[in-house]
């Protein structure tokens, strides 16, 4: 606060000093009090984010105990790397297993014969054609040499791909396929003396071979060989062969013996369907060696190690914070403060009580886990928690995650919510899962598809719609030509972009049935049209939707979508998967127990949360230090006030002493002036 510079005239007085001292004294005590509680306050709050930092620690401890996957993790080895490697999901036995590699698997791959004068490419800017290529994937039994062609059965797993060629060029040709992502690669090979077109399948294996088909071919011949009718490699349906481009490589399954059962095959070298939970990548063409599956406690036990550490940093930092020497008398920021006593006292009951819902291990002191007397935080015995995980892994699980056990094996767990009861349910299913159908009322009336005349469907599957377009050529049977169809329906980028595919099959009479894969009311299959749907399905159709699952959880109604049935009321949240090969009726029970390290991360979450405890403490003190402020800026309005009327009344005193002085100075020369009087006979 400024103060006018100016003095005394009449009195001579400081008064600049004066009134300085006087507001300086009314401002002192009350800007000392106010310092001295926004210190306090500021320690408060930073006390409060050390706190708010050691409870985000401690909960980030909880993330993985608080997961069944945590405690299901493998470890696996093989012994000989370079012949195959192995990994372990949870799922996977414990074991060992021995492996002989008699194979690998290989890609299809077929090449520009450069025997034949039209596929005498001198450059790869070279003419092949234009036109369409459809690219077909099955099992192809041809010999090495590419003479013979016996049969092709297609895959309706793997989508049927056209391919529009209108860069007639060895190079455009080869970047036509590589842009459409058929499932194959193209590309150019110099042999020496001709530039050749190689096409690779993506897939390994014997049903990932190649057909391809010339259509639209610019020199109006799809069959001369010449043009782009050099890429056919396929076989009609009077068995004649159109195999211009010749088989460099046959497609083969991998091949092993797996603990002593011989010939085991594989479409791939990266094994997943033949022991539960592993996974093999076959590396050598031949070899032995040994694969070992085992438990991976040491995750476990480096997870509960890491509990255990942040659960004593977060008591050593509420201790400190809480702390009071009696003989210093010095005391800690939040000594005394409800809002630390209340969280700890709330976490150390947490771990202290049973989990709700166990009948075997209930307390952590079961697994090694202790509590000091001293200062409240944690002692771990390693040696007793390997010991018990060794013995019985479930009892640990059971004690910090959250657990759902089905007695039904062909039902299970899938999650629970914070409004979720520990406790045991009855399960009751009245209504098992469906998928949705299209059938056809009579078997395919005619094998021959046509371009334009009968090779279109239009249909919805889950209420997604495209229109297909099938192959134009003879099918060898109604098998034949239900794989097509789902090989188009899976190909077809709307169905693929929307998560939807189907199965497609037909009946010993030839009738043909579409069968979305997905479960429950959203599970439907239609066709509206199309130039085949006549020929294909007959006159009359039937579309079937699919159903959800019903039934009960703990007597209580509960919601089902597709396989998915979940809870409502005592059991709402508890959700568990029903599989569609089960029976209706009463399913057996459900335990539900929530751990310490779910129950702690629920109360940590809630605390932490914006709009939680900790959130309206901190807030409060930060208005408490923003009310400061605003006693100051009250306090500065009073001091110059204070000023004001202090300096007026100085002034005001100033001007009656310089009137005073003036009249001292007036009678003192009049004073003077006066004639002096001599008393006679003085001397």
């Amino acid at each position: 606060m400024a103060i006018t510079a100016s003095t005394g005239i009449g009195s001579g007085i400081d008064i600049n000093g004066l009134v300085s001292s006087i507001v300086n004294a009314e401002r002192l005590p009350v800007q000392n009090r106010l310092d001295r509680r926004e210190a306090e306050l500021q320690t408060k709050l930073t006390a409060y984010g050390t706190l708010k930092g050691a409870l985000s620690a401690f909960q980030g401890s909880l993330v993985s105990l608080k997961t069944l996957s945590t405690f299901d993790q493998r470890s696996s080895s093989s012994s000989d790397e370079d012949v195959a490697t192995i990994t372990a999901n949870s799922t996977a036995d414990i074991g060992s297993h021995s492996l002989t590699i008699k194979n690998l698997a290989k890609s299809h791959k077929l090449v520009t014969d450069s025997t034949l004068t039209n596929a005498q490419f001198t450059s790869e800017t070279a003419t092949l054609g234009t036109g369409t290529l459809t690219f077909r994937f099955g099992t192809t039994v041809h010999d090495a040499g590419g003479d013979t062609y016996t049969s092709f059965t297609q895959n309706p797993d793997k989508a049927s791909v056209d391919v529009t060629v209108t860069d007639g060029s060895l190079k455009g040709v080869r970047d036509a396929i590589n842009n459409a992502n058929v499932g194959a690669t193209a590309s150019i090979i110099y042999d020496g003396s001709y530039y050749r077109l190689s096409i690779v399948s993506d897939d390994t294996g014997v049903d990932s071979s190649m057909e391809i088909r010339v259509s639209n071919d610019a020199d109006n011949d799809d069959l001369d060989g010449a043009g782009l009718s050099l890429l056919n490699f396929y076989e009609a349906a009077d068995t004649t062969e159109y195999t211009t481009l010749k088989q460099s490589e046959e497609a083969l399954d991998a091949k092993f013996d797996l603990d002593g059962i011989a010939n085991i095959t594989s479409a791939t070298n990266k094994i997943t369907d033949v022991i539960t939970g592993l996974t093999i990548e076959l590396k050598a063409a031949t070899g032995t060696t040994n694969l070992t599956v085992s438990r991976d406690t040491s995750y476990i036990s480096s997870n509960i190690n890491s509990f255990v550490a942040k659960y004593n940093a977060l008591i050593n930092t509420a201790n400190e914070l809480a702390k009071y020497d009696v003989d210093t008398g010095e005391a800690g920021t939040l000594n005394g403060d409800g809002v630390l006593r209340n969280i700890v006292s709330r976490i150390r009951s947490t771990i202290s009580n049973p989990v709700e819902g166990l009948t075997d291990t209930r307390i952590l002191a079961e697994i090694g886990i202790s509590v000091s007397g001293t200062d409240g935080t944690l002692v771990l015995d390693n040696s007793k928690l390997d010991g018990v995980m060794s013995s019985d892994l479930n009892a640990v699980l059971s004690l910090f995650a959250e657990v759902g056990t089905p007695t039904d094996a062909l039902i299970d767990f899938v999650s629970s919510t914070d409004d979720t009861q520990v406790g045991e349910y009855a399960i009751n299913i009245t209504q098992l899962a469906t998928q949705g159908t299209y059938s056809g009322n009579a078997h395919v009336a005619d094998l021959k598809i046509d371009s334009g005349v009968d090779d279109t469907l239009t249909l919805s599957i889950d209420g997604v719609a495209t229109t297909i377009t099938l192959t134009a050529q003879t099918y060898g049977s109604a098998a034949a030509l239900a794989a097509e169809i789902q090989a188009r329906i899976n190909g077809a980028e709307e169905f693929s972009d929307a998560g939807v595919s189907a199965q497609v099959t037909a009946d010993g009479s030839g009738v043909i049935t579409i069968t979305s894969n997905s479960y429950g009311s959203d599970s439907q299959v239609t066709i509206s049209g199309g130039n085949g749907l006549t020929g294909i399905f007959g006159s009359s159709t039937t579309s079937t939707t699919g159903k959800d699952v019903a039934g009960t959880i703990g007597g209580y109604e509960a919601i089902g979508e597709g396989q998915y049935l979940t809870g409502t009321q005592a059991t709402a949240g508890l959700q568990i998967k029903v599989s569609p090969d089960g029976a209706t009726g009463d399913r057996g029970f459900i335990n539900f127990t929530s751990g310490y390290a779910k129950q702690l991360d629920d109360y940590l979450a809630e605390l932490l949360d914006s709009e939680g405890l900790f959130t309206t403490v901190t807030d409060g003190v930060q208005n408490s230090i923003d009310s400061i402020g605003t006693q100051r800026e009250e306090l500065n309005r009073r001091l110059i006030k204070i000023e004001e009327r202090t300096r007026a009344q100085f002034i005001a005193m100033d001007a009656i002493v310089a009137t005073l002085r003036s009249t001292s100075d007036f009678l003192t020369q009049q004073l003077a002036s006066l004639p002096k009087i001599t008393v006679r006979g003085s001397k």
